[in-house]
């Protein structure tokens, strides 16, 4: 006996090698094997496209995902569909007997109903309609194939459905609704126990048994996986049960698996489960309603009756839960018979029919009674399933009881709303009484006051005043309105397909994902770039783009930032007008094909670009209201006027951010990948930090010489590339190769630190832009500062007050520097620098630094080194202002007007 035993324990280990989703086609199936499980559905949009979750690579990722099927079943290693369109059987995965594909040998033009699969064999049975080879009229074929199964069955009446075990196939007739079993009756014994007597509204095959709903919708079972099981009457080290004692509940359907059975109960359409179960299995939900079950080996999965229609599993082995949804059933052409109701799709999964073809439909079986302490309120139509109510005055269970009182606690909160309503009505009358005596009262004291005289010196000061009052109170509006009108004119279409030349390729000077910018000269001489929308199939979406970006440039007035002239919106055509930049996008200048533009691009020039940039970015951040998020911050849309100033351009993507600028925004990930910021990414978490992000790549991108993402490296990514060396001191590794590093690498050391803080993966480590700003400057007055540096005088240093020039001077009396370099300098100096009065900021870096905290968390640097560097930069503004006169009336006009 203790052979016996053994023996029976490593079976039963042993079996789920063989293992497999077991039964009739469904729109779920559950396919098993030696590479583990895979849960098949079909989609429930109305689509019929299948997706699959599980293990086995074979079965995930050869399922077909363009193809619509009708039905799913599926074997061990193997999932097969009934086409949608041939009515043909297609399967795929790694099965030995059962091939991907259409199995072969296939009847040409042969059309099914109904798929059943086994552990390692197909059955479909032909459909009504399809009369090939000469079946006679009632007879039914049944085609076959896979191991020690391939064969054509012909019987003398009509089938209604098969279902598959292991090794063997049963079916129904329809004439007299009794079994009969085919296939291998040596292992499975199914075949010769089927009972021939019993009437069966369906059936459902396991491992080596069979279940069926009789109809009574009592339960009945046989084969000879119940002697297997008790062969060995000591296995309860791995599980316990008998499949032969089967609940007394009425039934709607049943299922089978390896050495289990689950059916759908008719009453209440809860889950009964009966057989062999593991010790360490998951129990049937409890009070959950199920529309369909499938069973693999160990487990069961179904579709609950909720709103997701995302399927439940339990049992051993094999997912808890599976995000999709699925259709409760099978899609069929005719009218649901009686006992069955059409599934009404009331927007559980979208407003999308489950059914594909126009005169399909959905049939589920009907309730049969009410449970106990419960009526029935509306019997099963053709539309609805029947409606069950509590009778509150024969409770007997605590769920009636609980729904009673509930009922009661309703009608009493309804009384009290009821005489809620009545009592703010009454206050409503006494407010209305009360501002009527008011009203009276105001009018009757103004009829007196009528004839009360006032002198005209204190009338003439009264109407002075009132207009005084009313023309500072209206001077706002028109100032704003005659800035929105400078800053965005409206031009027609042909004058600005006039000045680009009919809109032609010799004009384009740019071209992106959604836009084309052209280069145009309008009537008065103006260069300017037209920026026109690529027409798209979303016309709705291109427009919100188009006036999200002119109402932000509207609102927007910044030295640093693109200027915006005007717009034309004519039917479909969006057109943006803005300042023409004579040098392009830093993109260029960086990653373009010409490489004198590269070397030109010297560290100052560098440095100066993402000093005026990080201004541009921190005024949106922080001064414009509401604060505005670009999200789109790359070298690409960093543009260079022809006084080498950077503006921050391409708004069509930025939002307005909520008046805390650290607060996040819920917002889909938009933006350009490489400079996307992860976390935003992920979780859709947005705030200003994610432009800190975007400009932490930016800066590296500068420093390297390297685009955000490119693939030709090992590293492909500048971020994971950049920031390890960074970190490590290797600071020569990162920078730019066409380049020779300066002498002293303090600058560039300060604006890499600045780089790894802002591309921190969370936002809340990340600086603030006005911190980053001030690091910048900073890093760039050392720069500037070295007196051998062969950099021009830019106009960034009138701004920064870098003492570059003071110590040119001083170079020329210590004799640090030759003569010649001196020479140079000066020639520099006079060729590449801007009127001074052009270049101050909106926001000055002192008052930046009075109103934001140290920047000792950027920058790394010690006090001291700080002391120093603010005792450098004012030296270097008090020789500036030696050198700089003062400003002409047109200048103070600028500045009044921009700053």
């Amino acid at each position: 006996m203790g052979h016996v035993l053994i023996l029976a324990v490593c079976y039963l280990v042993l079996l789920p090698r063989w293992a497999c989703g077991l039964g009739s086609m469904s729109s779920i199936a559950v396919s098993y094997g030696e590479d583990g499980p895979v849960f098949c559905g079909l989609s429930s949009d109305g689509s019929h496209l299948v997706a699959c979750f599980g293990a086995d690579a074979s079965v995930l990722y050869g399922a077909p995902p363009n193809i619509p099927f009708l039905g799913l079943t599926a074997g061990d290693g193997f999932v097969c569909g009934l086409l949608l369109d041939t009515r043909q059987p297609y399967c795929w995965g790694s099965n030995s007997y059962v091939k991907s594909g259409v199995p072969q040998p296939m009847i040409e033009g042969a059309k099914y109903s109904v798929l059943s699969a086994g552990d390692n064999h197909l059955c479909a049975l032909r459909a009504a309609a399809d009369g090939i080879h000469g079946a006679s009229d009632g007879a039914s074929l049944i085609d076959c194939w896979g191991y020690n199964m391939t064969a054509t069955h012909v019987l003398a009446e009509a089938v209604s459905t098969i279902s598959a075990g292991s090794v063997f196939n049963c079916g129904l007739f329809v004439r007299n609704r009794t079994v009969f079993c085919w296939g291998d009756e040596t292992v499975s014994g199914v075949v010769g126990l089927a009972p021939r007597d019993l009437r069966f509204q369906s059936i459902g095959a396991g491992g080596y048994h069979v279940c069926g709903v009789l109809e009574n919708a009592q339960v009945f079972c046989w084969g000879r996986s119940l002697e297997m099981q008790q062969v060995a009457p000591s296995s309860a080290v791995i599980g316990d049960g008998d499949v032969n004692i089967v609940p007394m509940d009425a039934m709607v359907s049943v299922v089978g698996g390896r050495f289990h059975a689950c059916g759908i109960k008719s009453l209440d359409h809860q889950v009964a489960c009966w057989g062999f179960t593991l010790h360490n299995s998951t129990s049937p939900p409890k009070a959950l309603k199920m529309y369909v079950l499938v069973a693999g080996d160990y487990f069961t999965c179904g579709v609950p009756a909720e709103t997701s229609l995302m399927p439940r599993c339990w049992g051993n082995s094999g997912p808890l839960a599976l995000p999709m949804a699925v259709p409760p059933g099978i899609c069929v052409t005719t009218v649901c018979s009686h006992g069955y109701y059409e599934y009404p799709n009331h927007g559980e999964v979208g407003s999308s029919k489950v059914c594909k073809p126009a005169n399909s439909r959905l049939c589920l079986p009907c309730s049969t009674g009410c449970p106990r302490d419960s009526y029935e309120s509306s019997p099963c139509n053709a539309t609805a399933d029947r409606v069950c109510q509590f009778d509150c005055l024969r409770c007997g269970t605590d769920e009636c009881l609980s729904f009673c009182l509930s009922q009661k606690r309703t009608k009493s909160q309804k009384l009290v709303a009821f005489q809620m309503r009545i009592f703010v009505a009454e206050i409503v009358f006494a407010v209305i009484l009360v501002l009527s005596v008011s009203v009276i009262a105001c009018l009757y004291v103004r009829h007196k006051l009528r004839h009360c005289q006032c002198s005209n010196s204190e009338l003439r000061l009264a109407k002075s005043t009132a207009y005084s009052f009313r023309k500072d109170n209206m001077r706002v509006q028109p100032d704003v309105e005659d800035l929105k009108v400078r800053r965005a004119q409206e031009f027609s279409y042909e004058e600005l397909e006039q000045a680009t030349g009919g809109f032609s390729e010799d004009s384009q000077v740019g071209k992106g994902s959604f836009s084309c910018v052209f280069k145009g000269i309008l009537r008065d001489g103006t260069v300017v770039a037209v920026k026109r929308a690529i027409k798209a199939s979303d016309v709705k979406k291109s427009s919100k783009e188009f006036h999200n970006e002119l109402d932000l440039l509207s609102r927007l007035n910044h030295a640093h930032l693109l200027n915006l002239l005007g717009y034309c919106e004519d039917g479909s055509e969006r057109l943006l007008v803005y300042e023409f930049m004579a040098h392009g996008s830093l993109y260029q200048h960086l990653h373009g094909n010409d490489p004198n533009l590269k070397r030109r691009l010297n560290w100052a020039r560098r440095v100066t670009i993402a000093v005026q940039a990080a201004r541009g970015i921190e005024y949106l951040h922080g001064y414009a209201c509401p604060p505005v998020i670009h999200r789109d911050i790359k070298s690409s849309n960093i543009l260079i006027d022809e006084d080498h100033n950077a503006r921050v351009a391409d708004f069509g993507l930025s939002i307005l951010g909520p008046a805390d600028s650290g607060a996040p925004l819920s917002e889909l990930p938009a933006g350009t990948l490489g400079y996307l910021d992860p976390e935003y990414y992920r979780l859709h978490y947005l705030t200003t930090k994610s432009d800190v992000y975007s400009f932490g790549v930016f800066l590296l991108e500068i420093l390297s010489g390297r685009k955000a993402i490119d693939m030709q490296f090992e590293e492909g990514n500048i971020v994971e590339w950049a920031v390890p060396l960074i970190k490590a001191g290797d600071i020569f590794a990162i920078l730019d190769p066409v380049l020779s590093p300066p002498s002293d690498l303090e600058a560039l050391k300060k604006i890499a630190s600045v780089a790894c803080k802002c591309v921190r993966m969370r936002g809340k480590d990340r600086p603030s832009m006005d911190k980053v700003t001030t690091a910048l400057e900073h890093a760039l007055a050392l720069l500037m500062g070295s007196p051998c540096v062969e950099q021009p005088i830019l106009p960034t240093e009138v701004v920064l007050g870098s003492n570059r020039m003071h110590k040119v001077s001083q170079m020329s009396s210590n004799h640090s520097c030759s003569e010649n370099e001196l020479a140079d300098g000066e020639d520099q100096r006079i060729e590449y620098r801007a009127p001074s009065w052009i270049t101050f900021p909106s926001v000055t870096s002192s008052q930046r630094r009075k109103s934001s905290a140290s920047e000792a968390d950027i920058t790394g640097r010690t006090a001291t080194e700080g002391r120093n560097i603010g005792s450098s930069i004012g030296d270097g503004l008090r020789s500036l202002e030696e050198e700089i006169s003062p400003a002409s009336p047109q200048e103070n006009l600028y500045l009044q007007h921009n700053f």
